[in-house]
């Protein structure tokens, strides 16, 4: 959620925005009923998504809670908190989430609105419409079009006042898609069109081949719908479309009971919209698509969120996903779930893995050390576990049975693990000891050998190790560090070895040649290198070596 934008913040209003959920039959925590958003900055609070800081109320004792928050015109992003930390997170429905991996609520605001402020339905808790109603999501696509200043909008007899083009402003999904989610009266049908704009005029001519009295239309039954995303102005899609079939071999997982997923950017990445069926009983699962020509990437999902995705191993994945390039000619596309092969491999037997980290250059958090990865349960932050220094070594470890595929992914955070500020953020990828997550960050990845193992300790953020202790060298003095010119390298060197020196940067590269140390005092100018951390490898003659970690100003 971190990672969750703010677009088009307008300076020209401010409107009051009503966040409300019906909180009828649960239980409010003792802590508070608080709404967090990328939102919160604007409105005046100390940071954006921060769980404890809004806190809704329900001052007439109706069961619904509600905060109001003053904010510019633009599009923002929310979650509904039972307690003051994120462990009490609700989870959004699908047909509310935006889209595009992003599983937040979204809402968007125009200056339009100032006269009367907005205020959000009160949806139930964890629900996708207030009670009795159920949600509609519109979609548009506008690939196509050149989107104004102003916005897509869509007007309807769905809204109060009804057919107001300003009332109700989209949001854009991904792709050049665009959605606005109505709550509307079941077993029912809407009539609607969207608006390259806000305001009649800027409508689009619905064709007559899909056109009810000139209008769009939405027949909702007793379930929430999401419409098809057709281009603006047309009875079709904008893009051609292939049939894909995807296939996913469960053979060495199991099938959830939840179900089994695919999700991409064809299908703007939620998790669990799109279930695949073995229909013959033979591990594999499988969905029929048509899509739009083009490369996408995406992952299967053996459950019904992002807690159940797959780990894609580095040798076929793009961003942290699996790809596949759609053209003219239909395509089957077939993986074993968590492997890129076709065929699966059978899984390493169960071991223990001792994971380890050097913390001697960080300052290590009142919170502690932890490992969180894809082997626990539940997976990354929830199943995150505590490491310990025994020997008060300044290293850190953990042993952990591990089962499953042979490719693992982690990282080390240093503090509460559910604040993304304390996570490693080293490019591991380009290091060559992890991959890109997908998400804009890295993740450290081993492979078992289904074997007890103990991985070398490496530095906090860095494939290299921060120090050893195979090369002896008496006692070293690396001053100032920081540094933003000249450093001082003093060594005693007691058994009077023949020394070199070189330097590589945090991604593995070296910036600095190997040096002959020939006096217990080396001066190193560091002038030439740009900001960051960088790393000392001493090595003697006999290629054993000591590391030091140096920071560039």
């Amino acid at each position: 959620m971190a990672l969750a934008g703010l677009f088009g913040t307008s300076l020209l209003a401010q409107v009051d925005v009503t966040f409300r959920v019906d909180m009828t039959g649960q239980t409010v925590s003792d802590n508070g009923l608080h709404v967090a958003g990328n939102w919160q900055a604007a409105a005046g609070l100390p940071g954006d998504w921060q769980p404890g800081t809004a806190e809704l109320t329900d001052g007439d004792s109706d069961g619904i809670y509600e905060y109001t928050a003053s904010l510019p015109a633009g599009q923002y992003e929310y979650k509904f908190v039972n307690d003051n930390d994120w462990p009490g997170v609700e989870s959004v429905p699908l047909v509310n989430q935006k889209g595009g991996g992003n599983d937040n609520r979204v809402f968007a605001i125009s200056d339009w609105h100032a006269t009367d402020g907005l205020v959000l339905p009160a949806i139930t808790w964890g629900g996708s419409a207030p009670a009795g109603e159920v949600a509609v999501r519109l979609m548009i696509d506008m690939a196509n079009q050149e989107v104004g200043d102003l916005g897509v909008h869509v007007a309807g007899n769905f809204s109060n006042p009804e057919w107001t083009p300003q009332l109700s402003k989209a949001f854009e999904v991904a792709n050049g898609k665009y959605a606005f989610v109505a709550n509307v009266a079941p077993e029912a049908s809407y009539a609607y069109k969207f608006i390259n704009g806000n305001d009649w005029g800027m409508d689009e001519a619905v064709p007559d081949g899909c056109a009810v009295d000139g209008n769009r239309q939405a027949v909702v039954g007793s379930e929430d719908l999401t419409t098809d995303a057709y281009c603006y102005g047309t009875c079709d899609l904008c893009a051609p479309q292939t049939e894909v079939t995807f296939q996913v071999d469960l053979s060495q997982e199991g099938a959830n009971p939840d179900g089994v997923s695919v999700a991409g950017a064809f299908q703007g990445w939620l998790p669990g919209a799109t279930a695949m069926t073995d229909d013959d009983s033979d591990g594999i699962y499988e969905v029929v698509l048509m899509v739009d020509q083009g490369l996408y990437e995406f992952k299967f999902v053996n459950g019904n969120s992002w807690d159940f995705g797959e780990s894609v191993p580095p040798a076929c994945n793009q961003n942290g996903n699996r790809f596949v390039d759609v053209g003219e000619d239909p395509i089957t596309y077939l993986a074993c779930f968590n492997q890129c092969t076709e065929e699966c491999v059978l899984d390493p037997d169960p071991a223990n893995i001792t994971f380890r980290v050097d913390m001697n250059d960080e300052t290590v958090s009142g919170d502690g050390v932890f490992l969180m990865g894809g082997f626990t349960n539940p997976a990354w932050q929830g199943g995150a576990l505590a490491m310990s220094d025994d020997d008060s070594d300044g290293i850190f470890e953990v042993t952990v049975e591990i089962d499953g595929p042979a490719d693992i992914q982690y990282k080390f955070v240093n503090g509460d693990v559910n604040t993304p500020e304390n996570e490693e953020s080293g490019d591991f990828a380009t290091g060559g000891c992890g991959v890109d997550n997908g998400i804009g960050g890295f993740n450290r990845t081993h492979t078992r050998s289904g074997e007890d193992e103990i991985l070398d300790a490496v530095a906090f953020n860095s494939c290299e190790p921060l120090s050893t202790s195979d090369l002896e060298l008496g006692n070293v003095n690396l001053f100032p560090n920081p540094t933003n010119g000249v450093t001082y390298l003093e060594l005693e060197n007691p058994n009077g070895h023949t020394l070199r020196m070189n330097i590589i940067d945090i991604t593995g590269k070296e910036v600095r040649d190997f040096t002959v140390i020939n006096s217990t005092r080396f001066e190193l100018n560091t002038t030439d290198l740009t900001s960051g951390l960088y790393f000392l490898n001493i090595v003697n003659e006999s290629n054993e070596r000591a590391v030091f970690k140096l920071m560039v100003e």
